[in-house]
């Protein structure tokens, strides 16, 4: 594996980890605090990049089995879309295994909606480094993940998982989840207060609600005199007095800072699925230049697009470079965003 995209990794995979802690998963990184944490975009992202380590794939399992009730099915289908058929696979056994685990029959929906994808994966071990492992006269496989197409053993779950430590600013979207209740009105107001404001698309596109579930949250909160607008309907913009709803909410004076990780683990997924998926193409200097211009045209907006600090990426200008200079400019562009990444989630 090439230098920059094993650095890429490493990142995201620290990223996993102070979320995780975050959250409340038994382990012994410093959580995240300077940002808010996703709990549906974080299990999806796991389910994605989990593969490269067993653990934490299953602290995330065990998490899930603890806190269950946190989570949002809508948002996890929405999400898992994203990143396309083997990730949303991935998700579906893994909430299959939570269910047998507690008993009861948790998201079904969702598990659902993962089965019809099964048709379109292969066979694979879930996690490369046990490559071969599972073949005649191998280790058994787990039978839950079998039925997903997905080569393992069975997950070590520990029972050792927390709860999200309300007072962890990094916590305030299920703070206010926990404060408002079932329904997009947490999500949208946690985006008001540490994103500023925006149009009913806009915010959708961030919170992953479908837009008139937002239109209506929004109006409901310019009726009861919380969120303020201008323009017309399709038009409007909404925005909220942070400081004064803040302080109403019990909240400290320190917001942290809003970024759409589910937009930010599809940007970092692309690029590694993609060059898992064309080895032989990436082989070639000149058909690799081609395969990272065009990520470029989609992973750059992405990233750019998920957050404030990371608006300003300098991004050299693709119509200006050359062969191989397309690969370099999106690497040295994706180092640039995990830098700024890392500074508001350290692992």
């Amino acid at each position: 594996m090439e230098g920059w995209l094993q650095g890429l990794l490493e990142g995201v995979n620290a990223l996993l980890w102070s979320q995780w802690a975050a959250l409340g998963a038994f382990i012994t990184v410093d959580p995240c605090r300077e940002a808010v944490v996703d709990p549906e975009a974080l299990l999806v992202a796991t389910c994605a990049f989990g593969g490269q380590e067993a653990r934490i794939f299953d602290e995330s399992l065990d998490w899930t089995i603890a806190n269950h009730g946190l989570l949002k099915p809508w948002r996890l289908k929405r999400i898992a879309r994203a990143f396309g058929p083997e990730v949303t696979r991935t998700l579906g056994a893994l909430l299959e295994y939570a269910a047998a685990e507690t008993g009861r029959d948790l998201f079904p929906g969702v598990r659902e909606e993962a089965r019809g994808v099964l048709a379109e994966v292969t066979v694979k071990e879930l996690f490369p480094r046990e490559s071969g492992m599972y073949g005649e006269g191998g280790k058994m496989p787990d039978e839950i993940f079998l039925a997903w197409k997905l080569l393992r053993g069975k997950p070590r779950i520990r029972r050792h998982s927390g709860t999200p430590d309300p007072a962890n600013p990094a916590n305030l979207m299920l703070r206010l989840r926990d404060y408002y209740g079932a329904g997009a009105r947490a999500d949208v107001v946690t985006y008001l207060l540490t994103a500023g404001g925006g149009s009913s698309h806009g915010i959708a596109e961030k919170v992953k609600y479908r837009q008139g579930m937002v239109y209506d949250v929004l109006e409901g909160l310019v009726s009861a005199g919380m969120a303020q607008k201008r323009g017309g309907r399709g038009h409007a913009y909404y925005w909220i007095d942070r400081e004064r709803v803040a302080a109403s909410l019990g909240l400290g004076k320190r917001l942290p800072v809003f970024l759409a990780w589910g937009d930010v683990f599809a940007a970092f997924y692309a690029v590694y699925a993609d060059r898992e998926e064309n080895r032989v193409a990436y082989a070639d200097e000149f058909l690799c230049a081609e395969r990272m211009r065009d990520l470029s045209r989609r992973v750059i907006p992405l990233l750019r697009g998920a957050g404030e600090p990371l608006s300003h990426l300098p991004a050299a200008d693709p119509r200006r470079l050359k062969g191989g200079e397309h690969r370099d400019a999106l690497v040295a562009f994706l180092e640039g965003a995990m830098r700024v990444l890392r500074r508001y989630a350290p692992g």
